[in-house]
């Protein structure tokens, strides 16, 4: 596709203008789907309306797809961080979401909706990068993801089993795999990349795909996690 524009003296000049591709595929589990575990909350009451279990592997229905796999890539071009910043939600005594992506820069919003006290201490692999409290209908805090971070870890103080991950990029190409396991990666440029499949407990995988202009490249069967 070509685009004019005029320069100074009328110069027609013919710009390309690319289609960004798309990313598809699915994030698959194999062996035998893991117990969730009901949390034990019963250190603070306003946490135990409802019942709460580890979600740290969530599989599909059928056994065969895994949430909440970061799916990034790796060498894609770097962009400014997005003015929308993304959010976290102290909800139920649990992080909302529990896994996202970020890029570099970008603001989060960190908001606490239960009846208690919380405490939002993200961490750098060991050092920390922010930790405050937050009492019930406090105003959201405003924190910035670390330009030099790879994954920002969030957990509560207070109550010891809150954790939430935010996976960091310096480009705005990544996508969550949902609760059946596939993910969308939109608007990337044409190109060769290498895609990586980041999960809190299993670790990352990672593949090599072409995208072309105007076209979806699928990844079916590339991330295959395998149970520990």
């Amino acid at each position: 596709m070509l685009r004019f524009r005029f320069l100074a003296g009328l110069t027609l000049v013919a710009s390309p203008v690319f289609a960004g591709g798309a990313i598809t595929g699915a994030v698959n589990y194999s062996g035998p789907p893991p117990k969730q575990e009901k949390i034990d909350r019963k250190g603070d009451a306003a946490c135990t309306k409802s019942d709460a279990f580890d979600e740290s592997i969530l599989v599909s229905k059928d056994g065969k797809g895994l949430q909440n796999v970061v799916v990034r890539l790796k060498n894609g071009p770097a962009a400014p961080a997005p003015a929308t910043p993304i959010s976290v939600e102290q909800d139920g005594c649990l992080y909302r979401p529990r896994v996202q992506g970020a890029v570099a820069g970008q603001k989060i919003e960190i908001r606490n909706t239960d009846p208690t006290l919380h405490n939002v201490h993200g961490y750098q692999g060991a050092k920390t990068v922010f930790n405050q409290a937050q009492p019930p209908k406090a105003a959201a805090l405003s924190k910035t993801v670390p330009a030099d971070a790879d994954i920002i870890k969030l957990k509560c103080d207070v109550h010891s089993w809150m954790v939430s991950y935010i996976v960091v990029s310096k480009s705005p190409f990544f996508a969550t795999s949902g609760a059946d396991g596939r993910f969308e990666i939109k608007d990337v440029p044409p190109g060769k990349y290498t895609v990586e499949a980041w999960h809190e407990k299993l670790g990352t995988k990672t593949a090599e795909i072409t995208v072309e202009e105007g076209k979806t490249a699928d990844l079916p069967l590339a991330f295959a996690f395998a149970a520990n």
